[in-house]
């Protein structure tokens, strides 16, 4: 199946079009595993599923999505991969990441694609990395989605700091950065480096500002100018 044939199966509701991420991110990602032909494949977040439908129409293998939330959705999610035909592939999780990523990594379980987009308080996504690499094979990739946010950004700048033994690939897609693991970990107990970035800063600041608070003339009128100018 096609991105294109999954967008005019799934329904993301005009209620809440902010939490999908856009379907270029998702025809990108469905790309990207194709290219790299991945198969094991992991994900923090689900939502309405747009992400894990394209996940899975390019492996044609068991996905495993972790979302206590679901239900915040209507089930949405769930219902689009059952319209789609993938249910009998995705196993879902509803719980919270913390909990499930230690028992994958008991249970040794080995992933080559891992897409964190679940929680995004900065320790949260932190928490997704910290386990992600350690259930990460050698030569596979994280993705980590909503880079506009600080949290997201300053979780980037760690990895790029202070392990050496990831690659950052140029990712086309602004709101998604991409990491390739090609060795372990060989730090010792007191590598550090600060990782504090300004990057982001203002648009971080300009989207906050616009969606919080007591809506205002200047607000519309700036909302009108980014919608125009969206991908």
């Amino acid at each position: 199946m096609t991105p294109e044939e999954i967008n005019k199966v799934i329904e993301i509701p005009e209620w809440d079009s902010v939490s999908a991420i856009k379907q270029s991110e998702a025809s990108f990602i469905y790309q990207f595993i194709k290219e790299k032909n991945l198969s094991r494949t992991l994900e923090t977040g689900f939502a309405f599923a747009r992400s894990a439908s394209h996940i899975m129409a390019a492996t044609g293998q068991e996905h495993i999505t972790i979302d206590p939330f679901q239900s915040n959705y209507k089930n949405m999610g769930l219902s689009n991969i059952e319209k789609l035909g993938f249910s009998d592939k995705l196993k879902f999780k509803p719980d919270f990441s913390h909990n499930i990523l230690p028992k994958l990594l008991e249970e040794k379980r080995v992933f080559d694609f891992i897409f964190i987009d679940g929680s995004h308080t900065f320790d949260g996504i932190f928490v997704d990395f910290y386990f992600a690499n350690l259930l990460l094979e050698k030569d596979g990739y994280i993705m980590l989605h909503d880079t506009w946010m600080r949290s997201t950004r300053l979780v980037e700048n760690y990895i790029k700091t202070n392990l050496l033994n990831y690659r950052q690939i140029h990712s086309p897609m602004r709101n998604i950065c991409i990491f390739q693991k090609i060795e372990e970990d060989k730090r010792n107990g007191m590598a550090f480096k600060e990782f504090y970035t300004y990057k982001s800063y203002f648009v971080f600041k300009i989207i906050t500002w616009l969606t919080e608070g007591k809506e205002t003339f200047l607000k519309k009128m700036a909302l009108k100018l980014k919608n125009r100018f969206k991908e």
